[in-house]
């Protein structure tokens, strides 16, 4: 990689350094709440800068549940367990169904924004994979312009490494199911390629960075117009649909259909 780069501050889950026309995002750790607030900072961030002309997403993208607790799960407070202790068996059974509701909609809503931001997003969007890519990193991942994994890369659409939240089927998966189709539970760097997800495999990180400066040095105009030629077809779609998923009328929709069950 280049020297030349500066970092951002104010990032605590997330290193994001700038260099001559790319900002490169890099996940460090296991992915939380916090971590999506920030990528979504950070895309602002690249957004608002001219100089900026694409942005690389790389590093941790093994964002799966590890049966401790879900990667967008709220934070249980000293109040909400003294209450659950207190309160008689049933009055628990109701509350917990109540956590698990808000739990829902509060990581919908934060997927629905980081999605829709992604989807609308005006640089060009890489994602650099090097190893195992699950969960919300492969949702991540399906929703970005290009994807260039090295031959240690491993795609694992399951839903087993999901968030809870996707068992109300939101929106923001549809990419996420349409992998999960097209490469089963899991499949390397090659199957990927030839499958489409990815749009080349490269064996050396370095080869991938050359490129990157490469693609920096191109005019505007042009990145954005191959940025329009990327686009698939069902991304127009679905950024209507996540659009229009956010609004009351959308929300009382699902208000209604979970009184049914």
């Amino acid at each position: 990689m280049a020297t030349h780069e500066r970092s951002c501050k104010h990032f605590r889950e997330l290193v994001v350094k700038q260099r001559p026309g790319l900002l490169h995002i890099n996940f460090q750790r296991r992915w939380n709440r916090r971590t999506i607030y920030e990528l979504m900072r950070a895309l602002d961030l690249a957004t608002a800068d001219t100089g900026v002309q694409l942005v690389v997403l790389s590093g941790e993208f093994c964002a799966g549940c590890d049966g401790e607790a879900e990667s967008l799960a709220l934070k249980q407070g000293q109040e909400k367990r003294m209450r659950q202790m207190a309160g008689q068996q049933e009055a628990v059974g109701t509350n917990d169904a109540e956590e698990q509701y808000i739990h829902e909609r509060a990581a919908n809503f934060v997927m629905r924004s980081l999605a829709k931001q992604l989807l609308a997003h005006r640089k060009l969007l890489v994602a650099f994979v090097e190893a195992q890519c699950l969960g919300l990193g492969l949702s991540v991942c399906s929703l970005c312009d290009l994807v260039f994994a090295t031959p240690s890369a491993a795609f694992e659409p399951a839903f087993s490494h999901m968030d809870a939240c996707t068992k109300v089927g939101p929106g923001w998966t549809v990419p996420h199911v349409n992998w999960l189709l097209r490469l089963g539970d899991r499949a390397d760097a090659s199957t990927a390629l030839h499958s489409g997800l990815v749009a080349s495999v490269v064996s050396d990180p370095q080869v991938f960075w050359r490129r990157m400066d490469q693609y920096s040095l191109l005019p505007t105009a042009s990145l954005l117009a191959t940025k329009r030629l990327l686009l698939r077809p069902w991304r127009e779609p679905l950024l209507a649909e996540l659009q229009s998923e956010g609004t009351p009328m959308a929300a009382q929709r699902r208000r209604l259909a979970r009184n049914k069950l």
